[in-house]
């Protein structure tokens, strides 16, 4: 329901403005490569079904945070499906 919120919000704010809008879609409390890939499948046809839906191309990246001890010692795994995990703020 959020990733289909996000890009339709995506397809019309081109719509009014004119320019296409970059995604990144960031996918919270990860903590293995089977788990990330399987939301991130969800996300996927989410885009595509919307894409379907609109007729609009959307240009997007699906990554994840690295929050969990567990996703820490799998960020290599994680890694070669997520476009990117943020950098934490520095105090």
């Amino acid at each position: 329901m959020q990733a289909r919120a996000i890009f339709e919000a995506a397809v019309e704010a081109e719509r009014r403005t004119g320019k296409a809008v970059g995604l990144e879609v960031m996918v919270p409390l990860i903590a293995t490569k089977a788990e990330f890939d399987l939301v991130k499948g969800r996300i996927d046809a989410t885009a595509h079904s919307v894409a379907r839906e609109t007729g609009k191309k959307l240009v997007y990246q699906v990554g994840t945070m690295i929050e969990l001890p567990r996703a820490c010692l799998m960020a290599g795994e994680i890694a070669k499906t997520a476009s990117s995990f943020p950098s934490a703020p520095t105090t």
